[in-house]
């Protein structure tokens, strides 16, 4: 999603050149002003359930928050 009508986005991507990993992308809301600050990535190499666990728990939080 574009972050730019909402303060907090998710976004969940393929990792480049692996088969089973994910990029997950959020956005911070205390760094609004810093676009080089702004996102959180991070790769996630789990099996598929507890991946998807995962990718939900970070969402609902994120979303919750």
């Amino acid at each position: 999603m574009l972050g730019l009508a909402n303060k907090k986005t998710v976004t969940i991507q393929p990792a480049a050149g692996k088969d089973s990993a994910v990029v997950l992308s959020t956005t911070k809301t205390k760094k609004q002003n810093m676009p080089a600050k702004i996102n959180h990535k991070s790769v996630m190499r789990k099996e598929f359930r507890k991946m998807a666990k995962a990718v939900k728990n970070q969402v609902l939080a994120h979303e919750n928050a």
